[in-house]
């Protein structure tokens, strides 16, 4: 019975590990216990239906470009491509981050243009 128990556990242990990852730039930001708020960023592709996010946890870019605030899929180190916002909102809840809100920004540099970005702010999860 006992190593029946120790199977279960390790094996839901393992489950939530492997389950818990939102890569960005090569960094877990599961396993970073500083990181607490994060703010994802939706702009919709030029002349596609689909969306191009990016991950803000307050790295540093060091002048790079927001490539390095893409989500990465942990397997095969690709970017993974959204199909949509909700699909990306999905894929945050379902890693442990809870939705908080969200704003509407304008184009950077230009506040009255269109074309703008949608931000969400998303928190830890407490109940991992």
């Amino acid at each position: 019975m006992k190593k029946l128990f120790f199977a279960t556990a390790l094996l839901l242990a393992s489950a939530t590990t492997a389950f818990a990852q939102v890569v960005v730039d090569g960094v877990n930001i599961n396993n970073l216990e500083e990181v607490q708020m994060v703010r994802m960023i939706a702009q919709e592709r030029f002349l596609s239906n689909k969306v191009t996010i990016f991950i803000d946890y307050g790295q540093s870019i060091n002048g790079g470009s927001r490539n390095r605030m893409e989500v990465i899929d942990p397997n095969s180190g690709d970017r993974i491509r959204f199909n949509s916002v909700m699909h990306a909102v999905n894929y945050l809840i379902a890693n442990g981050w809870t939705y908080v809100e969200a704003m509407v920004l304008p184009s950077e540099g230009n506040a009255s243009t269109t074309g703008g970005s949608t931000q969400y702010l998303f928190v830890r999860n407490f109940a991992r």
